[in-house]
């Protein structure tokens, strides 16, 4: 199994990828520099549900040797990538149990699971959450402990211990929700995100500058947090080309694989964190990269659409 690289910043000015070369492709312009927490393969097909009304977070942890979550309930899903070491993942739901070692990804559904760390080095992880209340703790960390489930083997109680966060990172995706997107169709209670087995998950943040654009792209399925800045998407709607989707710190967004336009908006930078899935697996990429099976900056803008957005 190939070792997962460790955090990595990447500082780059975009004019034209050099790999783009569809004629009528609008690649990205702009300054950028994007840090990449790391990534791993998902073991299993699954989903990620993310309900409006509820809080987004993506954080990386470590738990020491010996170190244990204690029982809890994810109220939504809860995604976990392991870059280092092995941590034991059980499950009320048909009293599973499992290890889970560096460089595969898993999908719980919600429900109450306990991680714990049985071997003899530190586990570090990335983990998406979704349907937290809105301002509440850390996941993992804060917040009382619960019973064990009834299933046979399993620890009763157990007090969280040996387990902390690094980069931590909490969004509202409610404007998401209330907003119209491509096609002029506002989302409902709640947004799915297939994943893939065989492909990987990944945690990044990018620091985009005024005057960032992607040009006309596409990308894998993301859970996106924008802590600074203002972001909006532009894409065709009615016949035109119009602003579908507009955030500021403290949104998220949900996006399924689609084709539009990201800017930076305002003066200030925009910085985005990604907790993506179905990137094809192999070598780390760069996020901002031309892969189509990652972020697709060969797409060809809409007719609907002025290369003025540009």
């Amino acid at each position: 199994m190939r070792k997962l690289p460790g955090l990595s910043t990447v500082f780059a000015t975009v004019a034209v990828l050099a790999s783009v070369n569809v004629a009528s492709a609008t690649p990205p312009t702009g300054q950028f520099s994007s840090t990449e927490y790391g990534r791993a393969q998902q073991v299993a097909n699954a989903k990620v549900v993310a309900p409006t009304g509820h809080d987004v977070l993506s954080s990386t942890y470590m738990v020491a040797p010996g170190g244990d979550t204690g029982w809890r309930t994810g109220p939504g899903t809860t995604a976990l990538a392991i870059t280092k070491g092995s941590l034991k993942v059980e499950q009320a739901e048909g009293c599973a149990s499992g290890d889970l070692t560096a460089g595969n990804a898993l999908v719980l559904p919600p429900g109450k699971f306990r991680l714990h760390n049985v071997g003899q080095q530190p586990v570090e992880l990335l983990a998406n959450f979704t349907g937290l209340p809105h301002g509440g703790g850390a996941p993992l960390v804060d917040g009382p402990t619960e019973a064990a489930p009834p299933c046979a083997g399993f620890a009763a109680a157990i007090v969280a211990n040996g387990i902390s966060t690094g980069k931590s990172f909490r969004g509202d995706p409610s404007p998401y929700f209330e907003q119209s997107h491509a096609g002029g169709q506002a989302y409902g209670a709640s947004q799915e995100l297939p994943v893939e087995a065989g492909k990987d998950a990944f945690m990044t943040t990018v620091t985009l500058q005024p005057g960032f654009s992607t040009g006309w792209f596409a990308h894998t399925p993301h859970v996106a947090i924008l802590t600074k800045g203002t972001w909006a998407f532009y894409a065709p709607r009615n016949g035109k080309c119009e602003k579908v989707e507009e955030y500021h710190a403290g949104d998220a967004w949900i996006h399924p694989v689609h084709r539009h336009l990201g800017v930076v908006e305002g003066n200030e930078p925009a910085v985005i964190t990604l907790f993506g899935f179905n990137l094809r697996h192999g070598e780390p990429l760069p996020v901002l990269d031309s892969n189509p099976d990652h972020f697709d900056f060969t797409q060809a803008p809409p007719s609907e659409c002025p290369t003025q957005l540009r």
